[in-house]
């Protein structure tokens, strides 16, 4: 099976990607201690970004009707 790699679009700037990067290592650190986790942030440019360790279901109870 091939490495698949995630795609990073090129205009992203490298604060966003910073950031990015920092939600990713919350889920992470929530990941090793095996609790659950929701995170994210919205961009200046108004797109949101998230991640969670939980279903779709589960994470979509616990947003706020403006993220989903």
């Amino acid at each position: 099976m091939p490495d698949i790699q995630p795609s990073i679009p090129n205009s992203l700037s490298t604060n966003t990607l910073q950031v990015m990067q920092l939600v990713a290592r919350m889920k992470e650190a929530a990941d090793r201690q095996g609790i659950e986790f929701v995170g994210g942030f919205i961009s200046p440019e108004g797109e949101k970004f998230i991640m969670s360790n939980m279903s779709d279901e589960q994470t979509q109870a616990m947003l706020p009707e403006d993220l989903k």
